[in-house]
């Protein structure tokens, strides 16, 4: 029972992907099915067909049958494929052989020529495909008036098939055109999204300057005032102190409510956001302890005199030292790195380098990803600060450079 179940299961999963076979080769299926039927239809035709005794039955079948068999070069080849079947027809029809379905042929060569050509070109086909119906009649002796309906009868399929070709050059043309609408589009959608995120920047920081720069004033002006008559009316200076914590509180909570509404929530409606304590400097080696003993050596080097920065500085740097590491485990595969902090006057310096072994040396593995997202939301955390972010390849490795602006009265640690 298990063998039975087993083997329908293997069969129809053989059937599904020989039909996604079928399904994707379906173009190059058809034309071949239509080859072949056109020779087999040719050669049996020519077979039961009456020729002059003089020739050979089965010289028709030598000359047909390969002819037929060229209209699988139409795409690549169409005016060659189309002159020689013109040529073909022509012959056999000039001794009166049989030329079984090479009409039809014609007519597919006619088409593939005419929807890769400009409308004079799509005439010149016609007219050359008219030399068929014209040396048919010629040679079979027909009257003027079986000619005449030779003649128009070609001209008629010839016309449809034109027209055919015609309205598939159209269609793709349009085609074309709407693609390229919606791929410019898809750009004015990104411009759209990119103008509305700057400009909703700004907005915020707009409220942010107010709320900010209004109640610091405020903090400012009664703290003066409280200073002013600590010694001679404590009971105002108490007074204005309360009414400065009251002004703090309020400025705290309008910032905290704008804060709220831009936490980013998941479909269930909770936080997505890990509140942890902001990570500074001091938890470097932490983090590069964290990830000793894999296949990648790493080596954390601090130079100039340490001092405490600012909170955006130390977190900023933090974060491209974090992102730095993890694309070197992403795709460094083994080899060794480095993190060198540089604390100089003005700048804080930051430098990540990986060197590859010798296997990764070989197979060419890049450290980093260029196009990646980590190391554009790093250029704009570095851009927010002042500072700049360079990231490329080097012999045998990778290296991303960041340097952050400081304060100069930073406390010497």
């Amino acid at each position: 029972m298990v063998d039975q179940v087993v083997g329908r299961l293997v069969f129809t999963r053989s059937r599904s992907g020989l039909w996604k076979w079928v399904l994707t080769h379906r173009v190059t299926l058809f034309e071949v099915a239509f080859v072949l039927a056109a020779s087999l239809l040719y050669v049996f035709d020519a077979a039961l067909a009456e020729h002059p005794p003089s020739i050979p039955w089965w010289v028709p079948m030598a000359i047909g049958g390969p002819a037929g068999l060229l209209l699988t070069l139409r795409r690549r080849a169409p005016w060659t494929v189309l002159f020689v079947l013109i040529a073909t027809t022509v012959g056999l029809t000039a001794f009166q052989l049989s030329i079984g379905a090479l009409n039809l042929v014609i007519q597919v060569a006619v088409y593939s020529v005419c929807v890769r050509s400009t409308p004079p070109m799509m005439v010149a086909a016609a007219a050359l495909a008219m030399c068929y119906p014209v040396s048919d009649a010629i040679a079979y002796g027909m009257g003027p008036l079986m000619g005449a309906l030779r003649v128009v009868g070609a001209v008629v399929n010839l016309v449809i098939v034109v027209g055919l070709a015609y309205a598939v050059q159209i269609g793709r043309r349009r085609a074309e055109q709407l693609e390229r609408t919606l791929a410019l589009l898809d750009d004015a959608r990104d411009q759209l999204a990119a103008d509305a995120a700057s400009i909703e920047r700004a907005r915020i920081a707009r409220e942010f300057h107010d709320i900010v720069s209004h109640n610091l004033s405020v903090v400012a002006l009664r703290a003066g005032v409280a200073r002013a008559v600590i010694d001679r009316d404590p009971d105002h200076a108490r007074q204005t102190l309360q009414e400065l914590e009251s002004s703090s509180r309020g400025a705290l909570g309008e910032m905290r409510d704008m804060l709220t509404a831009l936490r980013e929530r998941d479909s269930s409606g909770k936080e997505t956001i890990d509140w942890q304590p902001t990570p500074t400097l001091d938890g470097l080696d932490a983090l590069v302890d964290s990830v000793r003993g894999g296949q990648v050596t790493w080596k954390l080097d601090r130079r100039g005199p340490v001092r405490e920065l600012g909170p955006g500085v130390e977190m900023t740097a933090y974060r491209i030292v974090q992102e730095a590491m993890t694309n070197v485990l992403k795709h460094a595969g083994e080899g060794r790195a480095r993190v060198l902090v540089e604390y100089c006057a003005t700048t804080l310096r930051i430098e990540v380098t990986n060197e590859l072994s010798a296997f990764d040396e070989q197979v060419q593995r890049p450290a980093f990803q260029q196009s990646g997202h980590g190391l554009i939301g790093l250029r704009e955390r570095v851009a927010l600060l002042g500072g700049t972010l360079t990231a490329h390849p080097v012999m045998n490795g990778f290296r991303l450079e960041a340097v952050l602006p400081c304060p100069e009265n930073s406390d010497l640690a």
